[in-house]
């Protein structure tokens, strides 16, 4: 689980996915539209210029990376979203992206503000 401290630092580490392999490198964190840090956008490709959002939930630090329960792949074909990158995400785009991880998305209504969003339809970790 990554802390609140340590999204701070995530900025630049290299993320990989369960099974190790290298997927890219933390770009920027991206807040929900609640303005909670929920997302990372990862850089992919050779040169970085693709960027693929994967949820926070059930990563965590291991050393100097990040460590996703996905592979690659899935993180790769994340869908591809309209909201600027330096705005929270819209419940539509993190609706969207919760269906292609296979998240369920609970609305803000429905939990309490220290509690995730992203409550997992299969294990994860």
């Amino acid at each position: 689980m990554i802390t609140n401290e340590q999204i701070r630092t995530l900025t630049g580490r290299d993320v990989h996915d369960r099974a190790g392999e290298k997927i890219g490198t933390v770009g920027r964190v991206r807040p929900d539209d609640a303005g909670r840090p929920t997302w990372a956008a990862v850089r992919t490709g050779l040169f970085g210029f693709s960027e693929s959002l994967v949820p926070l939930e059930g990563a965590h630090l291991d050393g100097g990376r990040l460590v996703v329960p996905f592979d690659k792949a899935t993180v790769k074909r994340s869908p591809a979203l309209e909201t600027p990158p330096e705005e929270p995400l819209t419940r539509d785009d993190e609706r969207r992206l919760c269906d292609h991880y296979d998240l369920l998305w609970v609305g803000v209504e429905h939990v309490r503000p220290s509690r995730p969003r992203l409550l997992g339809r299969r294990f994860i970790g």
